[in-house]
């Protein structure tokens, strides 16, 4: 444990004793800490007297088994020049840690510093360097060298969320760097903290020296109709995995340059390991990882997720929406007045792509995604089999058996069921969620065994599709006539009887199920909720 006086601890992480060798330069004798521990090389009280207790928890408060810089608000607000805050590099005239002597390869002058904001957010800087700095984060980014750049290092103090084994990278150069009061945030250590802003600032508004010359600017942003190179593109902190599938993984990111909360999906790659099928195979999958992407990018709107980026490298990556409550089956406590409002938000959502000729494919509670705080919205996520079609040209069995549409089924031309489908599909799927969430849909038949092939007959799944679908229907003549009743009779039916996305909508709007919510339009069920 560290005192309220305590800012920064900064530790050695590279190989080549680089960072080692700086932290004991004469300019960082003020926060330098040797390391302690081990025993005494000679000895220390005479063989007649007492041995001496262990040290105090006071005593044992400032030892580390490695040599370190202990940065306090004390010695740094006694500082003159504050303007950049924590100034690190190898010009000892401005810089408050030196991270080597002038001339020390791939370090500048003037490398980093690292800031408090208004919020209490601590940040680091690289504005002036030559070669650029890297930011790790629990042992990962340590290559993603930028310059002209930002990273968070902290939220507010007692703020959740906090990182991981920060380290900053500057040529061969690392190290660790630890704000050991800032979770915790004790009321004497925020005090000290507020206390080096207001310093910082004061600075800022009265520069001297070399902060005088007014060469402090912000990072560049990113321009989005422009693919960034490698060195140029944004810097994002992996937090965790949110969910996993045959496609890959789902991990709750940070953007470094302004702590935003996103995700990234990240796809595995062909299981093919036959080098020329693979040269056949990533090509195609790339291609429809792209599509995905674009889909979703060239189509906004508030009830489909949005998408900010696509990495293809190191591995294909979608960059998106963070929802921290995850999809409408995982949220407890959601009630039928906000079934209601999810039920038409979707409509809206599915209106406007199949005006475009976009078909979801997939709908299922799992790909809906909610949030509560400032309004309830929920938006449709995972486009990995969405498809543009039109005059039913979309023949390929996908989607999860429980809400596939009865014309999607493989093989299912007896008795001229199918001869293919479009976005209709997507009604069909939908109306089953609702009708299970509103009303409880019967329980799905076992699934047909597979035959001496290994595969399932097109008569096997038109007799489980009709044992199905008759058990859906029936169920559904048995309810009470009301106004979701009145719409689902025409989703949860044949494609030739089915509603389209818009008339639904449009008649939901007419019968009272649904409204238009005056903060931002969006629908919502009748008493405003």
């Amino acid at each position: 444990m560290y005192n309220s006086d305590v800012f920064a601890v900064i530790t050695a992480h590279d190989q080549k004793n680089k960072a080692s060798s700086a932290l004991e330069l004469d300019h960082n004798l003020r926060w330098f800490y040797k390391a302690t521990g081990g025993v005494a090389f000679k000895p220390t009280i005479d063989s007649r007297d007492t041995t001496p207790a262990e040290d105090s928890q006071d005593d044992e408060e400032m030892s580390s088994t490695v040599n370190r810089l202990v940065v306090s608000f004390s010695k740094l607000l006694a500082l003159g020049d504050l303007m950049n805050g924590l100034q690190l590099g190898t010009n000892p005239v401005c810089c408050h840690v030196l991270l080597g002597h002038r001339g020390t390869k791939g370090i500048s002058g003037r490398q980093c510093n690292i800031v408090v904001d208004d919020n209490l957010n601590i940040w680091l800087h690289d504005y002036h360097s030559t070669h650029g700095t890297a930011v790790g984060q629990n042992g990962k980014n340590q290559n993603d060298v930028r310059r002209k750049e930002t990273w968070l290092m902290a939220y507010p103090p007692g703020a959740p969320g906090g990182f991981q084994d920060m380290t900053i990278n500057c040529g061969s150069l690392a190290i660790m760097i630890e704000f050991p009061n800032h979770r915790d945030g004790a009321p004497s250590y925020v005090e000290n903290l507020r206390a080096f802003v207001e310093k910082c600032q004061k600075a800022a508004e009265n520069p001297t020296g070399i902060g005088a010359l007014g060469l402090e600017s912000e990072p560049l942003t990113q321009a989005p109709s422009e693919a960034p190179t490698p060195r140029d593109r944004l810097v994002y902190y992996e937090l965790g995995t949110v969910g996993t599938g045959a496609y890959g993984q789902v991990i709750k990111i940070i953007k470094a340059r302004d702590g935003k909360v996103l995700a990234a999906k990240k796809f595995n790659p062909p299981p093919n390991r036959n080098k020329r099928r693979w040269d056949d195979d990533y090509p195609r999958w790339l291609r429809k990882i792209r599509r995905e992407f674009d889909l979703v990018k060239d189509n906004p709107h508030p009830n489909v997720i949005k998408v900010f980026e696509l990495r293809e490298t190191p591995e294909p990556t979608i960059i998106m929406e963070y929802y921290p409550l995850g999809h409408i089956d995982s949220t407890t406590g959601t009630n039928e007045a906000e079934y209601v409002t999810a039920w038409g938000q979707i409509l809206d959502g599915l209106q406007h792509l199949h005006a475009k000729g976009v078909a979801h494919r997939d709908l299922k509670p799992e790909n809906i995604l909610i949030e509560r705080s400032p309004l309830f919205r929920v938006v449709i996520a995972d486009f990995g089999m969405a498809k543009v079609t039109k005059d039913k040209q979309l023949r390929t069995f996908c989607g999860t058996l429980k809400y596939v549409a009865p014309e999607v089924f493989p093989g299912i031309i007896r008795d001229g069921l199918s001869d293919g489908y479009d976005f209709l599909a997507d009604i069909f799927s939908l109306g089953v969620m609702v009708y299970d969430w509103m009303y409880i849909a019967p329980i799905l038949p076992e699934t047909p065994a597979p035959g001496v092939n290994g595969k399932v007959s097109s008569d096997q799944w038109y007799d489980w599709l009709k044992e199905w679908v008759g058990l859906l229907y029936n169920k559904l003549e048995d309810e009470e006539s009301d106004p979701a009743i009145e719409i689902l009779d025409y989703m949860v039916v044949d494609v030739d009887r089915r509603w389209s996305a818009k008339k639904c909508l449009a008649h939901g709007l007419d019968n009272g199920l649904f409204d238009r919510r005056r903060e931002d339009g969006l629908v919502i069920n009748h008493l405003g909720m």
